[in-house]
């Protein structure tokens, strides 16, 4: 993840997570909690340097009402 970008794989790694989560879950963790479930998730698949690690923490954190909203939306 070069220059702060985030890998395409990365990316559905991510939503792919977000996706197979309980939907309560995603709704009822905190901003902290549900960014390092995510983050959990993503790590089984891949082992990310720490500034990969930093850049998606950022990126997820900038999408947890999209994610929550998403999460609404599916009950």
């Amino acid at each position: 993840m070069k220059n702060r970008n985030i890998e395409s794989g990365i990316m559905r790694i991510v939503w792919s997570s977000i996706e197979t989560t309980n939907r309560n879950t995603l709704l009822q963790l905190s901003d902290t909690d549900l960014i390092h479930q995510i983050m959990r998730q993503v790590e089984k698949a891949l082992t990310l340097t720490s500034e990969d690690r930093k850049t998606l923490m950022d990126y997820i954190s900038s999408k947890t009402l999209l994610i929550r909203d998403m999460a609404e939306s599916q009950g």
